[in-house]
């Protein structure tokens, strides 16, 4: 019983594109994969603004709050002057 090995070369292989016949499983369209690319670009796009809109509101809150101890204490301080 004898067994030959062939070895492939680089210039064995095809260097042409040669479509494949019949279903081959999983294809998917080109316009749905554009299209829910596009839908989880935005996703992440308006979560981001919103997460960013929240902490800039938090931020105001806070500095009015600062602005007003700030006033109620120069008030005070004021008020000891006189």
């Amino acid at each position: 019983m004898t067994t030959t090995t062939t070895q492939e070369t680089p210039n064995d292989r095809s260097t042409t594109f040669q479509a494949v016949q019949g279903n081959q499983g999983e294809q998917y369209s080109g316009g749905v994969l554009l299209v829910t690319a596009y839908a989880a670009l935005w996703l992440v796009l308006f979560t981001w603004i919103a997460l960013v809109w929240r902490k800039q509101s938090a931020l105001n809150a806070r500095l009015a709050d600062l602005e007003r101890v700030l006033d109620k204490a120069a008030a005070e301080a004021d008020g000891k002057k006189k």
